[in-house]
């Protein structure tokens, strides 16, 4: 007595997973095609940043949609930590990026003849002044820390904001924005040169 062994049918299981493999690969295409095309008005917004920080748009749509997705799905305490992580990871990359970069132009500037820095053009002076990227970055990081510790005192509450945690997470990717006239500069300009400069500055003594 033997068993013959017989080859399983077309629509097996094995063929309805390939099926939906097949599916979903279909649907990331026509997902990538229509997100490369630059003509459907949803990608508008996504070249405009492509155009200012150098980014594909294609790239910061799916980091969006995703963002957007773990928001939705993720609640409570998960909800939080998704937060945290997507305010933390790139910002974290960005910023040692900049420091490796940064010693290696201090290192070639020291090695080379010093050179007369350009001039201020007239219209950035004063509030609109360049921000550089070490000040957008120790900006980006101190009102991160300011955040969390608020979240720290005050999570149970923020939870029941309508929205507080996507719109912490379209906040922060707006001041991690890899170009200057970014979230982090707003803040330095509107907040720390208007608001809290003059509690740093030494005050002259008062004449007796």
């Amino acid at each position: 007595m033997y068993f013959r062994q017989t080859a399983a049918p077309a629509n097996g299981p094995r063929a309805e997973r390939l099926h939906r493999g097949m599916a979903v690969m279909k649907a990331f295409d026509a997902m990538s095609s229509a997100l490369r095309d630059r003509t459907r008005p949803w990608t508008a917004p996504f070249v405009w940043l492509e155009d200012k920080t150098g980014i594909d748009h294609v790239k910061l749509s799916a980091g969006c949609l995703l963002a957007a997705v773990m928001v939705v799905f993720a609640s409570g305490y998960t909800t939080m930590l998704v937060s945290n992580l997507l305010g933390f990871a790139y910002p974290t990359y960005a910023t040692v990026e900049w420091m490796v970069k940064d010693d290696e132009r201090r290192e070639t500037l020291s090695s080379s003849p010093p050179t007369v820095p350009p001039p201020v053009p007239a219209g950035q002076s004063g509030r609109n002044a360049p921000v550089p990227q070490a000040k957008r970055w120790l900006t980006y990081w101190t009102t991160f820390a300011a955040v969390l510790v608020v979240q720290q005192f005050c999570g149970d509450l923020l939870r029941f904001i309508p929205f507080y945690f996507l719109t912490k997470i379209v906040f922060f990717a707006w001041c991690a924005l890899p170009m200057e006239a970014n979230g982090a500069t707003f803040v330095y300009r509107y907040v720390v040169r208007d608001h809290l400069k003059r509690f740093f500055l030494t005050r002259p003594a008062d004449d007796a």
